[in-house]
């Protein structure tokens, strides 16, 4: 096994700021997170293990680190936004630990990364496992309520407020999800949510906003309208409730201004100078009014409390444009520009309104190239434009309770919880936990993260081959090598862990990776032992790639030659290349050394490749004089006799195997065919006979009893068995030869030219790739032994 895991890798871990089972508090950075803890203590659990030798715990321990530390990678990941990288991680995880919480994860990164399916399908698994698993039912709830599947929302968040029941937001996500079924039984159970909210706790004006929103999103205005009224009546100054009050009176007047909105926006502002939203909307309101002073004034006022945000910018620069202030108009419009960056989408395109009089006050001053620019803009933005716009209808449609008001929304939905979150920015800490903070990082801990994700992966790569170590103790090899790759693609260096997974690939008989990783091991330690070579070789050699596999072979010498596994493919590898002098003396060696039957077969197997039949036939010989009824000895001294045209010993020999296994079809066939070398047809003819009675696919005696009836001049007997042929054996151009002679012969004149063609293109497709195989026995030289 591998050196044990280093105990200062623990040291790595004490900075990184992420939490296994959700993200940290808003506002803390714990110095050892839960997640730390844990990953140390299953560190020192996995060395205790392999300090005890024992595989089984060692698997069981890193199997639980390996999840875990995939996790934390997943987080890392998460957190920077890379979703995709981050549900692979996850998906990992669960390989080593499928637990509830590892689901919950992956659900949440498939959720950020807009695979709703998927996510839905995790979070549901996840707390089908574990009914009282608090993130898996949030999750569960967000992911349906994206879905628009608000009752498995409904019922999702219900659970979650029965598992922490002194949580405000879960009961209201229930609540919302409720009153987006649009159905009276269900806006009915949302109002005794609130109410039962309100009993908990306390009947406040900032409780009574949120439900009015919640009426307001599900389109149920009079409904809002009266919580808002509540919540002013409850507690005038009550953050956002004339504000939300006076957007719904604006609203049910389809956005055109009214006394009565812009005095409840007045009477936020009269509580609370420094609001965003009370501030942007009067000058908006102002703007569509023409009363550009009063715009200024609280556009500039919105400004100074958000300078990041483009709407106040945008609306001062139309204003200015309006007026015949182009200089102004044309900074504020740039400003708008660039404060929107990317996000060009928002509230309805409204930058596309910069675009065009950016490039009408641009064109008009002769800056022509940059004004083209900004119009070209502005046309890519009409289609995308034309395509929300058939969306929201169709949204709309779909959900009867909105109004067509809402498509024209100075502000969005995004924006407008931005301003003014939900529950005054107090969201529980349950909620917090699958959400993701990404808050820009400072140079020092983007450092820091990727010290973090580093140590991790060392960590990672060190625990996988462990793991992978212990399962190969125990023979489990393909999931050994799973492992050993999984670590290398962590930590390609790490010590021993070329060698060990070429050694676990090659055991597991996947040449090509053996082939791979053996050469590095090789590379690392040029004195790791002949087992290396030994193994490399015989990888080369499955892969049939027998110039690297003699390469390899050779520093194993002499001891390789007469090793009795690496002696024979050594030579045989060079018989493969058409070395037969090279092979000859690796099989020289390997003869000396190897003296069993089972072995003297193969090596009087290779002396007939390399051409040697005395050779040949004196190592059956020897076998036979130990053991007279050694399986297929008189065979194969039989095929040797063939090749070496010694047709009467070779008729001995298949005489004899016929003797001791009478109902051999090789021997039977190759007697034949030894008979026909004797010219003995009649003998022939009946051995072929016999073997077809048997075993009717043979088709080198479909073959050759086709040609023989043929020679006697009896084409229609001859046929049937050459079309057999010609289907066992579809690639060898003499059947289709002697099949285009016996259809000629029947008048069939069609069929014949079509064999014509057949034996044509099988020929020049030999003469493009010759490559004999010195092993076979093809039928028309001197029999063949027929492939199984």
């Amino acid at each position: 096994m591998n050196p044990p895991i280093r105990t200062t890798l623990l040291g790595l871990l004490l900075c990184i700021p992420v939490a296994l089972l959700g993200a940290p508090a808003h506002g803390t950075k714990p110095v050892v997170s839960e997640a730390q803890v844990e990953l140390n203590l299953l560190i020192q659990k996995a060395n205790q293990a392999r300090d005890a030798s024992d595989p089984k715990l060692v698997v069981e321990a890193n199997q639980e680190l390996s999840a875990t530390a995939l996790r934390l990678l997943g987080q890392l990941q998460l957190q920077a936004g890379n979703y995709a990288q981050a549900a692979s991680l996850y998906q990992s995880a669960l390989q080593y630990a499928d637990t509830a919480d590892a689901r919950t994860d992956l659900a949440i990164a498939l959720w950020m990364n807009k695979q709703l399916d998927p996510a839905m399908q995790q979070a549901t698994q996840a707390l089908a496992s574990d009914p009282k698993n608090l993130r898996a039912a949030i999750v569960l709830g967000r992911v349906a309520m994206d879905r628009q599947q608000y009752g498995a929302a409904a019922q999702a968040f219900v659970q979650a407020a029965t598992l922490q029941p002194g949580d405000v937001e879960l009961p209201y996500s229930a609540a919302t999800a409720l009153l987006d079924m649009q159905k009276p039984e269900d806006q009915q159970r949302a109002q005794a949510i609130f109410q039962q909210m309100s009993q908990v706790y306390g009947d406040s004006g900032s409780l009574h906003v949120l439900f009015g929103r919640a009426y307001r999103d599900a389109g149920y205005m009079p409904d809002a309208v009266r919580e808002f009224e509540r919540a002013i009546a409850l507690a005038p100054a009550t953050p956002h409730a004339h504000y939300f009050l006076g957007l719904a009176r604006l609203s049910a007047n389809e956005w055109k201004p009214t006394p009565e909105a812009e005095k409840e926006f007045q009477s936020e502002l009269r509580y609370h100078p420094r609001d965003y939203l009370a501030n942007y909307m009067l000058g908006y309101l102002a703007a569509e009014q023409r009363d550009y002073a009063e715009a200024s004034r609280y556009l500039h006022a919105a400004i100074a409390i958000n300078p990041s945000w483009p709407d106040p910018w945008l609306y001062l620069g139309l204003d200015d444009y309006s007026q015949g202030n182009m200089k102004a108009a044309e900074a504020m419009l740039r400003k708008a520009v660039e404060t929107t960056g990317s996000d060009v989408s928002r509230n309805n395109y409204q930058i596309r309104r910069a675009y065009i009089d950016l490039g009408r006050i641009l064109a008009q001053s002769g800056r022509q190239q940059e004004a083209q620019g900004y119009f070209a803009k502005a046309r890519e933005l009409q289609d995308d434009i034309l395509a929300q716009s058939q969306q929201q209808i169709a949204d709309m449609a779909q959900r009867a309770g909105k109004t067509m008001a809402a498509a024209v929304a100075p502000l969005s939905e995004q924006q407008e919880k931005q301003a003014a979150p939900d529950l005054q920015n107090n969201a529980s800490e349950a909620i917090r936990a699958v959400g993701v903070d990404h808050a820009q990082m400072s140079p020092d801990e983007l450092q820091a993260a990727q010290a973090q994700e580093k140590s991790l992966q060392l960590i990672l790569a060190q625990s996988l081959s462990d793991l992978a170590t212990a399962q190969a103790i125990q023979g489990q090899y393909a999931d050994a090598l799973q492992n050993y790759q999984a670590a290398a693609k962590w930590n390609a260096t790490l010590p021993d862990l070329a060698k060990n997974l070429g050694l676990c690939a090659y055991k597991a008989k996947e040449y090509a990776v053996a082939a791979e990783w053996l050469p590095r091991a090789l590379q690392q330690d040029p004195g790791a032992g002949n087992a290396l070579h030994a193994m490399l070789g015989m990888s080369y050699y499955a892969l049939h790639q027998y110039v690297q596999a003699v390469r390899a072979f050779i520093p194993l010498g002499d001891m390789g030659m007469q090793d009795p596994t690496v002696g024979y493919i050594w030579a045989d590898a060079l018989i493969q290349l058409g070395d037969t002098r090279e092979a000859a003396d690796v099989l020289t060696l390997y003869q000396a050394s190897n003296s069993s039957n089972d072995a003297l077969l193969l090596i009087g197997r290779q002396w007939i490749a390399i051409g040697e039949y005395a050779k040949a036939v004196a190592v059956f010989h020897q076998i036979l004089s130990s053991d007279p009824s050694y399986a297929k000895a008189h065979f194969d001294a039989g095929e040797a006799d063939m090749r070496w045209e010694h047709w009467e010993d070779a008729a001995r020999e298949f005489q004899a195997e016929l003797a001791l296994t009478p109902d051999d079809p090789d021997a039977q066939y190759d007697l034949g065919y030894v008979d026909l070398r004797l010219s003995k047809s009649a003998d022939a003819q009946a051995l072929f006979e016999k073997v077809l009675a048997a075993h009717p696919d043979y088709g080198n005696a479909q073959y050759e009893l086709g040609k023989m009836l043929l020679e006697q001049g009896a084409p229609a007997q001859a046929v049937g068995h050459l079309e057999r042929a010609a289907q066992l054996l579809p690639d060898k151009d003499y059947v289709h030869y002697q099949l285009q002679a016996a259809y000629r012969k029947l008048g069939r004149r069609a069929d014949a030219n079509r064999e014509v063609k057949i034996y044509s293109a099988l020929k020049a497709k030999a003469r493009q790739h010759a490559a004999a195989d010195m092993g076979a026995v093809q039928p028309e030289a001197m029999g063949a032994e027929q492939n199984k």
